[in-house]
């Protein structure tokens, strides 16, 4: 049943803990937006306002005051999240955001899929022409990870440097990220690794001494955690080195009391195999628009 009547408002500093209970409700859903959430909030806490001009949120309340939906924009992306409110009215809603005065137009619109048609549908409106569009299968795995047998002659190396893991994560983005209508930058690729060397989980694995294969976390959530960045050299491939490195950094993540989720491209047949072979679920279909 769609929800209707929603009172929509600016979110400010004293809505973050009713925020934060609505995102651990639906998190598995939502581990990307609410990790960009919680760097929101620690930007914002203390000036007794939102954030100005890069990022904001509108919260959709029903009668009782609590939240049924909400738009979150970070940055140059744009996150929906309508559950059941009434499609127009939701259409409506998004038109009059996306024209605040924002300092920077939309680059990306990410989430559900429903969710994500409402929007690019009043993006359309607003003159925004999709360059790229990617449906995928959200996954998420809550139960011990189902750990496969190690290859043979597969070394897992710990704290690598950059430099070892650099021509994996070059090679990934041109294969797996960069939309056609851009182009690979190389300073961006080094300091996004950079990041993901400081702040998240990376499991690097070599084959026969050779750079072979890597996975990541890319985001966290509150109780879960998102992996991406999976890479296996076209070389090395078939031999169960991915169902290996990808299983490593589920144990690692699940060591840590978190749940996964991750998603993958629909057309993406061996890694979905892949990944239910490892104990993950669709429960949801994902979309990722570039404007």
């Amino acid at each position: 049943m769609a929800i209707e009547g929603l009172h929509w408002k600016t979110a400010r500093p004293q809505d973050y803990e009713h925020i934060e209970t609505f995102l651990k409700k639906h998190e598995p859903y939502l581990v990307a937006a609410a990790s960009r959430f919680i760097q929101y909030k620690n930007r914002t806490l203390g000036k007794g306002k939102t954030f100005p001009g890069r990022d904001q949120m509108l919260l959709g309340l029903d009668r009782a005051q609590h939240i049924q939906a909400f738009l979150f924009r970070s940055g140059q992306i744009l996150h929906p999240f309508f559950l059941n409110y009434e499609k127009e009215q939701a259409s409506r809603i998004t038109r009059r955001f996306i024209n605040l005065p924002f300092s920077k137009r939309i680059y990306s619109l990410q989430g559900l899929k429903e969710d994500v048609e409402i929007t690019e549908e009043a993006l359309k409106q607003e003159g925004y022409h999709i360059q790229d569009q990617f449906d995928y299968y959200l996954m998420h795995l809550s139960i011990p990870v189902r750990l496969p047998p190690k290859p043979e002659g597969l070394t897992l190396i710990d704290n690598p440097a950059a430099e070892q893991v650099y021509p994996l994560q070059a090679a990934y983005e041109q294969e797996e990220v960069i939309p056609a209508h851009s182009t690979f930058h190389e300073a961006h690729c080094r300091q996004g690794l950079e990041r993901i060397l400081a702040e998240e989980l990376l499991i690097f694995a070599e084959y026969g001494g050779v750079s072979a294969a890597k996975a990541n976390t890319n985001a966290r959530a509150y109780t879960c955690r998102q992996i991406g960045g999976v890479y296996v050299q076209p070389r090395f491939r078939g031999k169960g080195i991915g169902t290996y490195v990808v299983a490593k950094l589920v144990e690692q993540v699940q060591k840590e009391g978190c749940a996964v989720g991750l998603f993958v491209k629909k057309q993406n047949l061996p890694a979905i195999r892949v990944y239910e072979k490892l104990g993950f679920t669709p429960i949801g279909s994902y979309r990722i628009n570039y404007y």
